[in-house]
Parts: structure tokens; sequence; C-alpha cells
């Protein structure tokens, strides 16, 4: 039997009006935050190697078994270039892993 996935479309952007650097790379995470008293559970990842290039658009691919009833789901997203963090999620994005998305999930970084 095969595993059943969720999927969420996102893409980051940031409100300067600035190119990427060369060989930036864009680094998401969709973590489990439910536990206040402990380090977030990351349950999905994504990377974008060469992201000046590619684009700041991502997806999770969520395995159904890793989400659990009732717990809650934030997506953190950070941006780096030659090991140097540029910018970095400073607000909380919720999201429901369960849900169908049409739209892609916009996420604001802003300069680290």
């Amino acid at each position: 039997m095969t595993e059943h996935y969720y999927s969420i479309p996102c893409k980051a952007y940031y409100l300067e009006r600035i190119a990427l650097l060369p060989n930036s790379a864009l680094y998401a995470s969709l973590q489990d935050v439910s536990l206040a008293d402990a380090p977030a559970r990351e349950i999905a990842h994504c990377v974008i190697p060469d992201a000046s290039e590619a684009g700041l658009c991502f997806e999770f691919s969520v395995p159904a078994s890793a989400v659990i009833d009732g717990h809650s789901y934030a997506i953190s997203v950070r941006i780096e270039a030659n090991n140097e963090l540029i910018f970095i999620t400073q607000d909380r994005h919720s999201v429901d892993p369960c849900a169908s998305y049409l739209q892609p999930l916009d996420i604001l970084v802003r300069r680290a």
C-alpha cells in the first residue's frame, strides 16, 4: 500500500527591491511546533541551492503519517549567500498540512 502525501506549495518573498546574490540558497522547513517547552520537530524540508536563478517557489511533500491530529505546524525559511544569513522568517507562518492549497502560501522573509 502506498503512503498518502500532502502537498504544500509556497513562495518566499522579501520587501527589499534587490536581487539575490549569486549562489544564494533557500532553506525551508515545515515544523511541528505544538510543544512550547521542546524544540520544534521538522517533518519536511526543501532546499533550493541556486535561488538567485531558480526563484523562491518551493513545495513540501508531507507524508500523512508525519501529521498528528491536533498539533500545530509552521513554516520557516532562510536565505543564505556564501554561508551568510541574508533573509529569514521573523513571523510565525502557521499552516494546516492536511488542507488543499490552490495557490502557493506567501512566506515573508526579512533582512537578517
